[in-house]
């Protein structure tokens, strides 16, 4: 995915002209952090959804100095902040697995269904002959 700004345009608001260069700088980190994540998986059905994170992405580093606040006290001064935007990350975990959910693919991801053992091994050892001592299962 080549990430451009006339591809971020609809998705960004009204930008300073210190803003713009910021965006600028910033869409050459946005783009290898997605093309390294998920490469050609991105075709140009999804990838308005990835344009449109990336974007996300870039309004919270426009706004970093006040985001992420989730309570403010007058006294002693003091602001909770939610530890997420504390990080020097992107994306959130929750964009990442949305955006993980819907290429099926994406890094550390691991699913597993258990599926049920055969019938030999759930209902007696298929190994030892069966010996009828009244004691089910031994």
């Amino acid at each position: 995915m080549d990430l451009t700004k006339e591809k971020l345009a609809p998705f960004l608001p009204a930008l300073r002209a210190d803003q713009e260069t910021k965006v600028e700088a910033w869409i050459t980190v946005l783009g290898p952090l997605l093309n390294a994540r998920y490469g050609d998986a991105i075709t140009s059905e999804v990838e308005p959804v990835f344009v449109s994170a990336a974007a996300d992405a870039i309004i919270r580093r426009l706004e970093r100095p006040n985001s992420g606040a989730l309570r403010e006290r007058v006294g002693p001064a003091s602001i909770d902040r939610d530890a997420r935007f504390l990080l020097a990350a992107w994306f959130l975990p929750e964009e990442l697995a949305q955006l993980d959910d819907l290429m099926g693919v994406g890094a550390g991801v691991i699913r597993t269904h258990r599926t049920p053992a055969p019938d030999a091994q759930r209902f007696g050892n298929r190994l030892r002959e069966e010996v009828d001592d009244g004691i089910s299962g031994w």
